[in-house]
């Protein structure tokens, strides 16, 4: 079976940044997600792609042996060179393939009509260049003749760094993850079905955090739920976890915290609350029961008025990370 090729999967081209990398991959694991495919096999599938080829080029080692191996593999010299699709099949890829096929026949169509509007075009063109040449030659002369300037006399406006600002999450819907760029990319194991189900009864939205309790006390998810909603985290990697939850209502993107570097966040009745984080801790694991694996699977009721479960800290306490 012919290897896979992971700038085909990412949708970018060999030479791509990290940040082209990065975006491109935050547009299809969004899209693909489980969480928002359940059932579908397909997607499930495509997703685990897109998360294998993201490992790869994300990383500058693994890339740089990627495309050696992609340069030097045992593939004849002719076979790569012709190469000009995906290099894999299944069900997972029908509908790209079935796109670039359209794309192309698309791009065919559209040369073809190009080419034969050119001859018509390129006898005017030039003559239309011709005119503007002199109009251009002739103001030029003119102005040369009537004013001068002093090179000296100009003052050169100093240069401005251009500050890039980090991505914000300007509207929000259930699964979105609004945090990712400030705790990092959201962690997966696919072949997991450990599971957490929330049931936000509550009249606030809220935002749910699935931390490490060991330390450093790594967020590995961070998802939006609207208000009497339910969600469900899937794919969850073994461990121990507590829950910091942010309750609130009417998302403003540009709300802030901890001195600006938190972006996005509710206009009103805020809450942040923390839970589970001693004994009553969240064990995900997967486990063998004879033949049969066996996963954690947890259903929680969540609510901003939960102060019997749960603890009250402050935003700065929040989003340390």
């Amino acid at each position: 079976m012919a290897e896979k090729n992971y700038y085909i999967i990412l949708e970018v081209k060999s030479t791509a940044t990290f940040d082209e990398i990065k975006s491109a991959y935050r547009v299809l694991a969004k899209k693909y997600h489980p969480d928002k495919n359940i059932g579908n096999k397909a997607a499930e599938e495509y997703f685990k792609e897109i998360q294998q080829a993201y490992g790869i080029l994300s990383n500058p080692e693994k890339r740089k042996k990627y495309d050696l191996k992609q340069s030097f593999g045992s593939r004849p010299h002719s076979q790569k060179a012709n190469a000009s699709g995906p290099q894999y099949s299944g069900n997972a890829y029908q509908f790209a393939q079935q796109q670039a096929a359209y794309k192309q026949k698309a791009h065919t169509q559209s040369q073809k009509k190009q080419s034969e509007k050119t001859e018509a075009k390129d006898t005017w063109q030039i003559l239309v260049s011709v005119g503007i040449a002199l109009v251009l030659l002739y103001f030029i002369i003119s102005y040369s003749t009537e004013k001068t300037t002093t090179v000296s006399n100009l003052k050169t406006a100093p240069a401005i760094e251009k500050i890039e600002e980090p991505e914000v999450q300007t509207s929000i819907n259930n699964y979105d993850s609004p945090y990712s760029v400030f705790f990092g990319e959201e962690v997966y194991d696919v072949e997991s079905k450990n599971s957490i189900s929330f049931l936000n009864g509550s009249k606030s939205e809220a935002v749910v955090f699935l931390v490490e309790k060991n330390t450093p006390n790594k967020t590995i998810r961070n998802v939006y739920m609207n208000s009497e909603t339910q969600i469900k985290m899937n794919q969850i990697p073994d461990g121990e976890y507590f829950l910091k939850i942010y309750f609130g209502k009417d998302w403003n993107a540009g709300k802030t915290f901890s001195n600006e570097k938190i972006k996005g966040g509710f206009e009103s009745e805020n809450v942040f609350l923390q839970l589970n984080d001693g004994a009553d801790a969240l064990v995900m694991k997967k486990e063998k029961k004879g033949a049969i694996d066996s996963y954690s699977t947890y259903e929680l009721k969540i609510s901003p008025d939960d102060k019997q479960n749960a603890k009250t800290i402050s935003s700065e306490a929040f989003f340390k990370n």
